[in-house]
Formats: structure tokens, C-alpha cells, sequence
């Protein structure tokens, strides 16, 4: 290397404004890697949320099986057929009306506590909204349970699945609640055998733990020796007055417990991957109507199928449905589609449950078992859904 050449390449460098770049690029790049970071770490959370709420699911489904819990062999043959009101007040089996209704029964009382949720009434009683016990024992309609069992007499509770027993982890076992569980249940049509829908939620993080107790005390009212000075919390509430989630601070008598609910719907053949709710826009359900069409929200329909919400359709006026998605009726596309069997359309009335017809034509009941007519979901999004079938149940 001649000293001339050896010169020049000692003087070689960068320039400030190439080094400006270079600072400017690296903070670009980091800048975008620090935007990845939150998406990663919060997918990893919903990915193990997930997977805690199947062992919750899993859980549940162990003890609703297990007879020490709740022995559902004892359930009453009236449960899941039709009432009609006014013509006997009673189960359709005293009416000689054997017909089962093969629909999600749920913890719904669509006057007393949640007059701005579904219209659709249930058949029986299944919770107390105040604390959130769960019971299938009887009502003002019938009995869900054979309440001339002498076990029933003897021991009321056993038809009972409180709030403490729904939770997971369980209270006290070295970890806290994180989940609540709660279950629907309804005849599938194959041998008229009991299913259960178990919909598992996150427990509400906004719950205040006061200072010396443990998240377990306040949602069991403590313990003998360290009792909470009010009753125990609700896991997961809904204001009375909005009918929209709220945290329950135990103070406030309108909170309830957020039960599932329960609303009418029609598919029709021309689109099946589109859910109707044709009372979509009725000031009475619109509220629960908003939480059912959210993107994301997990449905279980009247064919035991869970079915997620993947968004809103896109029609034009030529479009058969046209008149369904811009007058009265609320349009979700869900996956996975329906089959054509499924798609009553506007004929879904009359089979349901309360229909004249339904009751006294045998011929509806395959359209009853066939037809989708009814969803049930948590004003929430439940972290996992699982449909079982009672085996052992009659």
C-alpha cells in the first residue's frame, strides 16, 4: 500500500448526517419491536387463559357428573317440555302432551330481575340472581326435580350448586379463584338424554380485596375465624338499572349475578353463515341483544353446536334478505355455518316451545330438534364453552 493510499483510508468515515440515519432507523426498528412486545405477551395471556378455562371446563364437567355434587338422575320427566299458560298452568305430560321442547333452559327470569334481557321465558327457576346459587329444584311452573324422592325431602340442598362450589381454583386450595363456571341445561334429541352447556368466565379483576383478606374471603364471606363484614361478592355481576357488567361492591342492592341468557333467533337457507335476531332492535332486549353480536362472542345454539361470531354481513337490495338486515331484525356472521336443515327461517315460531301447533302436531318434533331457534351466551365472553351429555341421566 503506497502512503498515499494508506492516507485516504485512515481519513475514511461517516458522515453526521449518515450516523443521524442510522439512529433514526435503529429507533424505528425498536420503536416496532416494542409495539409486537404487548400483542405477544397479550396473546400469550388469552392462549393460557384459554387453556386454564378448559381445565376449568374439564373441572366442572367432573363434578356435575359426580352424584355427592348434584344427583341428576332425579330429575323430573317433566323437565324440558313445554308449559303453556292458561290451558292447565302445568308440565304438557299432565296435559297428555308428551312433546319434549329440546331447548336451553337457563337461569332467566325475563320480568322480575332482567326486564331489559330476552323475552323468552324459562320454564324454571334456576338461580337465586342475589347470590348467584344455582338450584334446579322446583318453581311456581313444576318441578324440575321429583320432589317425592324421600332424598329430596331430607336434604333440599342436594339439587343446589352455590357460587363456592363454581369456582376455580376452589377457595382456599393455595390458589385464588381466577374462574367462575356456570351450566345450562336442555334434552338432546337422541333418547331425550340431559345435556349441559358449561360456560366458564374470568372472575372480575376490578373486585376489591380488602386490606387483611384474600380474594377467596370475599367471595365466600370469609372464614369462622376471619368472617367478611359483608356478604360474599358476586364473581361476576350485571347492574340491574343498565343490565350491562358491573363489579359488585356489595353494597349495591341492584347488582345481579350475570347468569347466561337466552335469546330468539332464525337462520334462513339463502345465507348460512348469517344468525338473525329478528327482535334486534326491540328497546326491551337490546341491551342483550349487543352483548350476543359482539365479534368474539361464543353462542351455543338449540343443536348443542358452539358457534363464535365473526362479524357483520354485507348486503345489497337484491339481496332475499335485505328486508331482514335493514328492518327490525340484528345480523351476525358466525363460524362454523349452518346446515340446511337448520334454516327454519320465519317458520321457527312455530316450533317453539309455546306454539299451539308444536303442541298438539307430533310432526314438529324433529323441526324442533332440527331447526335453529334459540341461543344462549354470557354478557361477557366466556373464556371456554363445553357441551357434555349426562350419560347416566334419564
Amino acid at each position: 500500500m503506497n502512503p498515499g493510499t494508506q492516507k485516504d483510508y485512515f481519513r475514511h468515515g461517516f458522515s453526521l448526517i449518515e450516523v443521524l440515519i442510522a439512529i433514526l432507523v435503529l429507533a424505528i426498528g425498536l420503536l416496532g419491536l416494542g409495539a409486537i412486545f404487548p400483542a405477544v405477551i397479550a396473546e400469550q395471556r388469552n392462549a393460557f387463559a384459554v387453556i386454564e378455562g378448559e381445565n376449568a371446563a374439564r373441572a366442572a364437567q367432573a363434578l356435575i357428573s359426580n352424584r355427592e355434587l348434584v344427583d341428576f338422575s332425579m330429575i323430573s320427566e317433566d323437565f324440558n317440555r313445554p308449559l303453556r299458560s292458561g290451558v292447565g298452568g302445568g308440565p304438557s305430560s299432565a296435559l297428555g302432551l308428551p312433546h319434549y321442547s329440546y331447548e336451553w333452559v337457563v337461569p332467566q327470569d325475563g320480568v322480575s330481575y332482567y326486564n331489559w334481557s330476552s323475552p323468552v321465558p324459562s320454564m324454571y327457576g334456576f338461580a337465586n340472581f342475589s347470590t348467584g346459587l344455582w338450584s334446579f329444584y322446583s318453581n311456581d311452573s313444576g318441578p324440575s326435580i321429583n320432589p317425592d324422592l324421600d332424598i329430596v325431602k331430607l336434604n333440599p340442598t342436594i339439587a343446589q350448586i352455590p357460587v363456592s362450589a363454581r369456582l376455580f381454583p376452589q377457595p382456599y386450595s393455595g390458589k385464588e379463584p381466577k374462574y367462575v363456571w356456570d351450566i345450562a341445561l336442555r334434552r338432546e334429541p337422541s333418547g331425550d338424554r340431559l345435556q349441559a352447556a358449561i360456560f366458564v368466565r374470568r372472575i372480575d379483576a376490578r373486585i376489591r380485596v380488602p386490606k387483611g383478606f384474600s380474594l377467596s374471603d370475599v367471595l365466600t364471606g370469609g372464614t369462622s375465624g376471619n368472617p367478611l363484614p359483608t356478604d360474599p361478592v358476586l364473581p361476576v355481576a350485571i347492574d340491574g338499572g343498565s343490565g350491562r357488567p358491573a363489579v359488585d361492591d356489595g353494597v349495591n342492592p341492584m347488582m345481579f349475578y350475570a347468569a347466561i341468557q337466552m335469546l330468539e333467533v332464525e337462520v334462513h337457507e339463502e345465507h348460512l353463515d348469517w344468525l338473525v335476531f329478528p327482535d334486534g332492535r326491540n328497546p326491551m332486549i337490546d341491551t342483550s341483544v349487543g352483548f350476543a353480536t359482539q365479534v368474539g362472542q361464543k353462542l351455543v345454539d338449540n343443536t348443542g353446536v358452539i358457534r363464535t361470531v365473526v362479524g357483520l354481513p354485507s348486503v345489497d337490495a337484491n339481496d332475499p334478505l335485505f328486508d331482514v338486515v335493514t328492518g327490525q331484525g340484528r345480523v351476525v356472521v358466525v363460524d362454523p355455518p349452518f346446515t340446511p336443515q337448520q334454516a327454519g327461517g320465519r317458520e321457527t315460531d312455530e316450533a317453539r316451545s309455546n306454539a299451539i301447533r308444536n303442541l298438539t302436531d307430533p310432526a314438529y318434533d324433529s323441526k324442533r330438534a332440527s331447526w335453529v331457534r334459540q341461543v344462549i351466551f354470557t354478557p361477557r365472553t366466556p373464556v371456554a364453552i363445553r357441551v357434555v351429555t349426562l350419560e347416566e341421566s334419564r
